[in-house]
């Protein structure tokens, strides 16, 4: 899999912005590893929809030329993977190895641990096919998103499209065959309404949270946490895989998710990816995720790559399967910066067809310029709701 073609963003995409920063059997083992835990210290999870196998389970730093080798202390009653045996010197890590590196670049973080706002600022793009089938289109927005910690603050998102262009020299050709046009139309659900992608950047927009957001650190499992819920997620990695285990048994049991092992499977899988990349856990908490992810037997390792915005990072990734309505399977891939341990970017890519048989493939991201806590208040842009 190769990231550098299914993610092309060059700096005249960006312009204007600011520079970027980072802040079978096995699946029966699991389940039966994730059941057979005792209850963990964290709040009572909540039975929530989960959407299925996730999708999107799709700062710029030199990787070491030698293998990742994590030398870690385990504390009584703990069960956590084993060291992995160390690859002759230029190979490359196993996703085994490259997660267990991550969680204690996590654990062993110095950035702050606390703010008046949790921040996450990305940029992201998707690859849509244009309305008459004959080329592929690429739209860009950038998304800065500011949970305010305090109670009673006002949490914003600070959104703004950055344009639209065909993706390829070939669909270039095909682009202006069809006349070149600067703004594409697409229906939305079954009446009149539709919405129009333009060529252009437009300007940013600011949106107040409310609702489930009101007061929400963030999500876990698609569901709206409170600071307070966030705070008593148990650290220990035997405690957060039974908080965990806790919440996917809760919702299989309401019916809101399968109970097939594969999709409790993924279920957990998911809710620690969310913890690791999204959510303003502390440092112990990521590392436990990650190494509960490094369990995960699906997951493959990448190498090293080039996120969209051009910076290196080690990456992992798994495949998931076609379902109803999408008849090609989907390439997922996320790339982390290892010293650091951060997500610098998630991807998700599949192949389309379009018009005169031919096919392309297409590409969902998101990467992130910068995730993290900060005392620094947001700057607003004149329009907002």
């Amino acid at each position: 899999m190769n990231l550098d073609d299914l993610a092309r963003v060059h700096d005249d995409d960006l312009s204007g912005e600011p520079a970027g920063q980072v802040s079978g059997a096995g699946a029966q083992t699991l389940l039966a590893s994730i059941m057979s835990e005792p209850p963990g210290r964290g709040g009572r999870p909540r039975a929530t929809w989960l959407r299925g196998p996730v999708p999107w389970l799709a700062s710029a730093a030199s990787v070491a030329a030698t293998v990742l080798v994590v030398t870690m202390v385990a504390a009584p009653n703990e069960q956590r993977p084993a060291p992995p045996p160390a690859a002759s010197p230029g190979a490359q890590p196993s996703a085994r190895q490259m997660l267990l590196a991550a969680a204690t670049a996590v654990a062993a973080t110095k950035a702050p641990v606390s703010g008046a706002y949790w921040r996450t600022s990305t940029v992201s793009g998707r690859d849509v096919i244009s309305p008459d089938h004959g080329y592929v289109i690429r739209r860009l927005s950038s998304k800065d998103q500011w949970l305010a910690r305090r109670p009673g603050a006002q949490s914003w998102w600070i959104k703004q499209p950055l344009g639209a262009k065909p993706l390829t020299p070939e669909d270039q050709t095909a682009w202006r065959k069809a006349g070149s046009p600067t703004r594409w139309k697409y229906p939305i659900g079954a009446g009149d309404s539709s919405e129009v992608v333009r060529a252009e950047a437009e300007e940013k927009t600011a949106s107040r949270l409310r609702g489930k957001w009101k007061g929400s650190g963030g999500l876990l499992a698609s569901d709206p946490l409170t600071w307070d819920e966030i705070r008593r997620i148990p650290s220990g990695e035997r405690e957060l895989r039974a908080y965990l285990g806790q919440l996917i048994t809760a919702q299989a049991k309401a019916g809101y998710s399968p109970r097939d092992p594969r999709s409790l499977e993924a279920a957990l899988h998911g809710a620690c990816m969310e913890i690791v990349f999204d959510l303003p856990a502390s440092p112990a908490v990521r590392a436990s995720a990650y190494r509960i992810l490094a369990t995960m037997p699906e997951l493959k390792s990448l190498g090293r790559v080039k996120d969209p915005l051009g910076r290196t990072g080690e990456a992992f990734g798994y495949q998931v399967a076609p379902d109803f309505g999408r008849k090609n399977a989907l390439e997922v891939a996320l790339v982390i910066d290892p010293a650091t341990g951060l997500l610098l970017a998630r991807t998700t890519t599949t192949t389309v067809e379009l018009t005169g048989g031919r096919t392309a493939k297409t590409t969902s991201f998101t990467a992130y310029q910068q995730t993290g806590w900060t005392d620094a208040k947001p700057s607003l842009p004149a329009k907002r709701d």
